[in-house]
């Protein structure tokens, strides 16, 4: 049974206006080699996801790679978080949940769009119930009327897992939601945000009791108690964030719109900006066991850098724009994108790329 201002999963439409969502994910032939956005570990598997409900299998660290045996969903799906080899979650257009528990092989639709919306619309009714007066709240009634009349057109762009059970998801206009079950029911986190012009939200890091939602147009917001209370944090760019990189010393790395790379190592009190790169949209980013940050940009180049330091080149092959990447046990990296699945062994560093000063505009 589904606690209270808690959602549990979509029924699909017999005649629904949204195909793709109720639809299973086109099979290729080259799975490895279809439009992917995101990857990750399941124990010693690698799993990326992509284009069209595409879900890419391999179990020789991306030499080869096979599709998932069944999805059903055809949309596109845009990030995905394994807590261990078994269970993971992905999450994409459309407000598309999913989760698997066979390392990838199936998956299973937990929620979508459709009933997210009628969750968030539930709790800010609630929360209008109760503070009538209050200007916040009624605007936060309308944005939810209008997710749901819109229709589950807006995609989840990011999720982070503590557990097998404790998980958050964020998207487009400032959708981020909470499960405390494993993605048997959700709540609307919503209202915890002040993000009155509901701007996207594309990043979610989590490091012990912080989390960091980084977003459109310099969205930043950071929790210290696990999630009970946000506040904006500043953002010395007012560009738009894709990347939020949290290490183990609790600094942290974000990454964003024209090559902007900021480095904090006190969880966003302060920050400083890291040189080095060109003026290129970055979009992925990962942390190395070492403290070594990679990002990767749309101009298919994987930069490095260490506490702030200058970025370095990785010398590797011409690469078309990358979405994101990762390391891969005994060296190398994975890195997705437009092309595919990508697998790129160790490599020297270039010198450190052309630099601005200035934070670009």
């Amino acid at each position: 049974m589904a606690c209270a201002g808690y959602a549990t999963q979509a029924a699909p439409s017999a005649a629904s206006p949204f195909p793709a969502l109720d639809r299973q994910a086109v099979q290729v032939h080259a799975p490895g080699r279809a439009v992917l956005l995101a990857s990750a570990m399941a124990g010693t598997r690698v799993v990326a996801v992509g284009e069209r409900g595409i879900v890419a299998l391999s179990d020789d660290a991306a030499v080869s790679w096979r599709q998932a045996k069944s999805v059903p969903v055809g949309v596109t799906l845009t990030a995905l978080y394994f807590v261990d080899a078994k269970k993971g979650w992905a999450v994409g257009h459309g407000g598309v949940i999913l989760k698997t528990e066979d390392g990838g092989e199936t998956w299973v639709r937990q929620t979508d769009g459709r009933v997210l919306a009628k969750l968030a619309l539930s709790a800010a009714q609630a929360r209008a119930a109760k503070m009538p007066a209050d200007a916040a709240v009624a605007a936060q009634l309308r944005a939810a009327q209008l997710l749901v009349e819109d229709g589950p057109d807006k995609p989840l762009l990011g999720l982070h897992f503590d557990d097998a059970n404790h998980g958050y998801v964020v998207g487009s206009y400032n959708l981020f939601f909470e499960t405390r079950d494993g993605g048997a029911t959700w709540a609307s986190l919503m209202d915890r945000l002040d993000n009155p012009k509901g701007s996207h939200l594309y990043a979610i890091g989590v490091q012990g009791n912080t989390i960091v939602i980084a977003g459109e147009q310099g969205t930043l917001f950071r929790s210290q108690d696990a999630g009970a209370s946000f506040k904006p944090l500043a953002s010395p760019y007012k560009g738009s964030w894709f990347s939020v990189v949290m290490l183990r010393d609790k600094s942290l790395v974000l990454a964003g719109l024209r090559g902007n790379a900021l480095y904090s190592s006190d969880q966003g009190d302060t920050w400083s900006r890291i040189e080095g790169a060109p003026p290129v949209s970055f979009f992925g980013g990962a942390s190395l066991s070492d403290g070594e940050v990679l990002l990767s940009n749309q101009a298919g180049q994987i930069l490095k850098t260490r506490a702030g330091a200058p970025f370095t080149q990785l010398s590797t092959q011409s690469l078309l724009p990358l979405a994101g990447l990762m390391p891969l046990p005994g060296g190398g990296l994975l890195a997705v994108g437009v092309t595919g699945a990508i697998r790129l062994p160790p490599s020297e560093s270039k010198k450190p790329a052309a630099s601005s000063a200035a934070i670009s505009k």
